[in-house]
Parts: structure tokens; C-alpha cells; sequence
């Protein structure tokens, strides 16, 4: 490539900030906490700690490998180098669908957050909340391409607001809680045997891996972070840590200050809900705003990780060369962000028609979980892979970054191979075929290219 990256453009708040906007805790709380408590009933926030201890290991694995090779193009490059190049790709390419998918289950959200505060009458159409959202989408494109060090200050200030309202809401609801006789607060819905069953506890794993998805954005940014090697990394942890309190807390606000029939009511739009039970009107807009800085900042995040991984694979020649080519004056990958922007709007208007949001926003999170599953999987693995041969350095070693990753991996992988067949044919489908889709231009471009990725051992 003539241009690089603009290195050392972010700061260490800036990837903090980039990794919890990406897993957009009230956008998540919003869209997912109904699914959650579908699956597994009372037992949510069993679900959401148990969950977090694979997704913690997942980010200890991204921070060794972070260590080992900070890359834009983070897993893809890293499980391509430490494994095998094919596998590589696939674990690139799944990036790429599950974000181009979250950017329309993100943008839904917001779209219907829009029509809450301008047309309230309309806020549950999907056709005018498809519409609204691809205005936001579109807005967000423009703001990524005009910078990184714009995109990662604007981050910071959503980020800071997102996390301050999800407290303020949370704490308020369970305070106002108290006093409802059926709002008991109970120690059982945190322990594993509230499940009932190994296929609710299974069903609960899977939405808990879309609650999570979206903190790896700060790796795919460790070429533009100052102290490369180590900041992403350490952001990606601190990322998890952060937005598990967050669900947690949430999740408790919800059991203690709704009852089912609202939960089931408002199921696809459940913070502005509870921002009722938190706040008096006007005050409980700031749970409407809450979801639209949310789902407008996880938007921001997938198309910067989406943006930097065509960019490291256009740069390692195993996809076109012209996702790679940087903006002459702002040194951002635009025609990649323009390539991702053109199939999110296809899925937009695929999304128009279906008949309910909440329906579609179901399918979305089981699809996504499913493809989460196996990007998060292989990243683990290969940080196993990659450390088994330092593992006589010591018991650190030994424990975080080959013990940890695999057995992360090994379980994330197991949820989402074991959910399958419980999903639907269309549901699997999407899963499985936009994955094996990727074969297609893996194996076009490396014959077009023959590039170094997979033929020079020296990369690896």
C-alpha cells in the first residue's frame, strides 16, 4: 500500500471507549434482554456471568495475540498466520457478515428510536424504522470517513453518555423497584440451577454471546493505537469487565421493575420501558436517547472494524486490492466503507419486509450468536496454537494464553454447534451459508493474487 494507517492516532480511553461502545450496552439491554429472558426465564443474569467467563478468556486471547502481531486485521491475520491462511480468511469473512448483519439489527433500533420522539405512531413499522435507521447508518458512514481521530473523540462522548444513562436508569428502576410486592430481588436468578434445563442454559449462552459481540473492535484499531502491543489488548479486557457490570445490573432492573406481560410487550424496545419505570415523563427520554446513542455508536464500531479488516486483507492481497486504497486526505478506508455501506443497504430493504421487528430482531441475534461463536472459536485456538511452543516461559503462559483461550474457545464453539439444529432451517441457514459463501472469493483471489499470505511460510 503507497499510505499506512495513521499510526498513534488513538489513545488508550479512545480504545476503551471503542470497545464498550461495540458491544452497546444499551442498545443490547433494548433489543436482547426479552430473548434472554424467553430463553432462560428468570435465570438471566446466571446467564449473562456465566457467559462473560468464555468471553473473558476470548479477550485475554485477543490481548496475547494483540501482543504477538498488532494487526487491522486482528483475528483474520492471526488465526491465518498462527493456524492456517484459509481458515484465516473464513475467520475474516464471518467478521464481515456478522457486521454487516449487526449493522441493520443496530440501525432498526435507532430508526425506531427516532420515530419514538418524532412519530410515535410509527415507531413499530418496519418499513419506516428500516428507513430511518439507513439515514443513520449513512450519517455514521460519513462521520468514520472523515477520520479516524474524529470518529474515536465522537466515540468517547456517545460512550460516556451511553454508560451514564444505562447506570442512572438501572439504579433508579431497582430503587423504585422496592416497593412493588412481586419485585422481590432473588439470589437464585444468579445461580446455575435456575436454568431448569441444559437446552435453556444452551439457548441463554447463545443470546449472551450476541450481548458481548462488538469489544474486539479495539484490536482491529491497534495499528492506529499509541503502545500497540499492549493498549488494544488491555481495552478489550477492560471492555468485557465493563459491559458485564452493565447487563448484569440491567438485567436485575428488569426482573425487579417489570412484569412479563410488559417485558413480552415491549420485547424489541424494553430500555425506553424501563426508563418508565425508572423516571417521570419527560425525564423518561433518556432512555429513548440512551438506545440511539447506542445503536448509532455500535454502528461507528463495526464499520471501523469492518473498514480496517478489508484493509489488512486488501494489504495481504487474498481480497481486492481497492478495499485496501486510504482516502488521499483523511487516510481512512473509504471505498471499503462504501462496499460494506452498499450490502448493509440491500439488507435494509431485504428487512423492510419482514412483517414484525421484533421477529426479525430475534432471528438477527441467533444468527449473529451462531457466526460469533465461530470467529470468537478460532481466535482462541489460535492463541493456543500460536503460545503452545512458549509454554516452558512459565505458568502464565501456560495458564492465559494456551489453557484459557482453548478452553474458551472450546466452549463457545460448543453453544454455538449445539444450538443449531434448535434454530430453524432459515435461522441456521443465514448461520452456516453466509460463512460458506466465503469460500467463493477465497479461493478467486487467491489464484487471482497469489499473494504471500498463503504461500510464503515466512509469514507465519
Amino acid at each position: 500500500m503507497e499510505r499506512s494507517l495513521k499510526k498513534g492516532a488513538l489513545t488508550f480511553l479512545d480504545a476503551l471507549a471503542m470497545a464498550i461502545a461495540g458491544s452497546a450496552p444499551a442498545y443490547s439491554i433494548t433489543v436482547t434482554t426479552a430473548a434472554l429472558i424467553a430463553a432462560v426465564g428468570v435465570a438471566g443474569p446466571a446467564a449473562l456471568w456465566i457467559a462473560a467467563l468464555p468471553i473473558i478468556g476470548i479477550a485475554v486471547a485477543f490481548a496475547y495475540l494483540n501482543r504477538w502481531r498488532p494487526d487491522a486485521g486482528a483475528a483474520y491475520a492471526w488465526v491465518g498466520r498462527a493456524m492456517h491462511p484459509a481458515l484465516g480468511f473464513l475467520a475474516g469473512w464471518a467478521l464481515l457478515t456478522t457486521s454487516t448483519i449487526f449493522n441493520v439489527a443496530a440501525a432498526l433500533p435507532a430508526g425506531q428510536a427516532t420515530l419514538d420522539v418524532f412519530a410515535p405512531g410509527r415507531s413499530h413499522d418496519v418499513v419506516w424504522a428500516a428507513g430511518a435507521g439507513a439515514v443513520w447508518f449513512l450519517g455514521v458512514l460519513a462521520l468514520i470517513t472523515f477520520g479516524i481521530t474524529v470518529s474515536a473523540k465522537a466515540q468517547v462522548v456517545l460512550t460516556s453518555l451511553e454508560v451514564f444513562a444505562v447506570v442512572l436508569l438501572c439504579g433508579l428502576a431497582i430503587f423504585n423497584a422496592r416497593a412493588l410486592p412481586a419485585a422481590a430481588f432473588s439470589s437464585d436468578w444468579f445461580l446455575p440451577s435456575a436454568f431448569g434445563t441444559f437446552q435453556s442454559f444452551s439457548a441463554g449462552m447463545l443470546v449472551a454471546l450476541f450481548y458481548y459481540f462488538g469489544w474486539d473492535v479495539s484490536a482491529n484499531l491497534a495499528e492506529e493505537t499509541a503502545g500497540a502491543n499492549t493498549a488494544s489488548g488491555i481495552a478489550c479486557i477492560l471492555g468485557v469487565l465493563v459491559t458485564v457490570g452493565l447487563f448484569v445490573l440491567a438485567q436485575v432492573a428488569v426482573q425487579m421493575a417489570l412484569t412479563p406481560s410488559e417485558i413480552e410487550a415491549n420485547g424489541g424496545n424494553l430500555l425506553p420501558a424501563l426508563g418508565a419505570a425508572a423516571l417521570p415523563a419527560p425525564w423518561n427520554a433518556i432512555a429513548v436517547l440512551a438506545v440511539l446513542v447506542s445503536a448509532v455508536a455500535t454502528i461507528e464500531t463495526q464499520l471501523l472494524q469492518c473498514t480496517r479488516l478489508l484493509f489488512s486483507m486488501a494489504r495481504d492481497r487474498v481480497i481486492g486490492e481497492a478495499m485496501g486504497k486510504l482516502h488521499p486526505r483523511f487516510q481512512t478506508p473509504w471505498l471499503a466503507g462504501f462496499a460494506v455501506a452498499g450490502v448493509s443497504l440491500l439488507l435494509f430493504a431485504g428487512s423492510a419486509n419482514v412483517p414484525s421487528i421484533n421477529v426479525l430482531m430475534s432471528d438477527l441475534i441467533n444468527a449473529i450468536g451462531v457466526q460469533v461463536a465461530f470467529y470468537y472459536a478460532l481466535a482462541g485456538i489460535a492463541c493456543a496454537w500460536h503460545y503452545r511452543k512458549s509454554m516452558r516461559t512459565g505458568w502464565r503462559t501456560i495458564a492465559f494464553a494456551v489453557i484459557v483461550p482453548l478452553t474458551s474457545a472450546l466452549f463457545v464453539a460448543c453453544v454455538g454447534i449445539y444450538q443449531l439444529p434448535h434454530l430453524g432451517w432459515g435461522v441456521s441457514s443465514l448461520s452456516i451459508g453466509s460463512i460458506v459463501i466465503g469460500v467463493a472469493p477465497l479461493v478467486y483471489y487467491r489464484r487471482r493474487y497469489l499473494g504471500r499470505f498463503y504461500h510464503d511460510e515466512g509469514v507465519r
